[in-house]
């Protein structure tokens, strides 16, 4: 199940009401378009620290779905809902990796990581240090010991804009939960695919840690935080495809060949189909999670995951397709779609990696 995360605390309009404001916040400040200068940006790179602060401070998204003592608000439905807005407009913000990651970690740890739900509850960018973010759920890179935390791991993301990391490590007890200061590590910016989504290699070279979990205590919080960042992740890939959806939709009735609406054409009418069919296939699994969540929650999130990447991938394809030639260009927002749709198919693992998973949770 979900733990302590709560389903929702706000009613239906509340919950309207959240999304427009994150969607409207995020419009007015130039995205999607705005993401294109992020490719060249030079400190920071891939982080909007205005609109994050925005987001955060005035809007208060830093703390949805983390303990009210902690200044966070709202559950599962609030980081699904704010999550599926921030993936339709591109927002390049640590939600997903910092309030939800991070986050979710740490308030699976109890009363020892409530000084860092306040930090993140506050606008402090955290970063998972957990596994390579583009490796299997659950891969473990560092050791702590008496002398502090120590190991590589790549493609944290946001790991450069970082105020601390949370980190897991094996100990001689198991895996346990650790956070290191960003002062007390060193990372590399790493070119990304998405310029809204960076990442860093980060190294801890017996860092300083303090540890919140004793007794290999850290894979269930661990678990507990990746199964709900792999339902954000699905909500942000819903998001997108929705967005790259409606586009195309609206693209197809304005565009004429041979004197008509390419969107009365039959074989594009079924290739709409099948995408909207991959659409509310998405919306629905994220849905019944996230009102009717099973006894088996890791096998839902996992579900989710691999279900909303394929779909997330064919439906920008059909996207950058269907527009024809400005499709394929620069100027045209699909490629953004594109690229954080295949960021996101490989965060946390891919489709096939989360069917693997699937198989081995249900003992088939």
């Amino acid at each position: 199940m979900t733990g302590d995360l709560a389903l929702s605390s706000l009613d239906p309009g509340d919950l309207a009401e959240l999304r427009n404001t994150v969607r409207a916040a995020v419009s007015e400040s130039g995205y999607p378009a705005g993401a294109r200068a992020l490719e060249f940006q030079g400190e920071n790179p891939g982080l909007d620290p205005d609109l994050w602060r925005l987001l955060s401070e005035d809007i208060g998204i830093a703390g949805v779905g983390l303990p009210e003592s902690c200044g966070g608000l709202g559950g599962l439905a609030e980081i699904l809902a704010v999550a599926e807005e921030l993936g339709a407009t591109l927002a390049p913000v640590p939600f997903l990796t910092s309030t939800v990651l991070a986050g979710q970690i740490l308030a699976a740890c109890g009363d020892a990581g409530r000084p860092y739900l306040e930090r993140i509850a506050a606008g402090e960018i955290a970063a998972a240090a957990i596994t390579d973010v583009f490796g299997r759920v659950g891969d473990v890179a560092c050791t702590a010991d008496d002398s502090g935390v120590s190991g590589v791991v790549r493609f944290v993301a946001y790991g450069a804009s970082s105020a601390f990391h949370v980190v897991s490590a094996i100990t001689a007890e198991g895996t346990d939960i650790f956070v290191v200061e960003a002062a007390d590590s060193s990372a590399r910016s790493l070119a990304s695919l998405d310029f809204t989504r960076p990442s860093a290699t980060v190294s801890f070279a017996a860092s300083p840690g303090v540890r919140l979990t004793f007794g290999g205590a850290g894979a269930t919080a661990l678990g507990h935080g990746l199964d709900i960042a792999l339902l954000a992740t699905a909500a942000d890939q819903l998001g997108g495809a929705q967005r790259c959806f409606d586009m195309t939709l609206e693209y197809i009735k304005f565009r004429r060949q041979f004197n008509r609406e390419i969107g009365s054409f039959q074989a594009i009418k079924h290739r709409m189909a099948d995408a909207l069919m991959l659409v509310e296939m998405a919306r629905s699994g994220l849905e019944r999670v996230t009102w009717k969540p099973s006894e088996q929650f890791s096998v839902d999130a996992a579900v989710n995951k691999a279900w909303c990447s394929d779909a997330y991938n064919a439906v920008v394809a059909e996207t950058v397709q269907l527009h024809g030639g400005v499709g394929f260009t620069w100027e045209h927002d699909a490629h953004l779609y594109f690229r954080r749709a295949r960021f996101d198919a490989a965060f946390l693992g891919d489709a096939a990696f989360h069917r693997g998973r699937i198989a081995a949770l249900l003992d088939w």
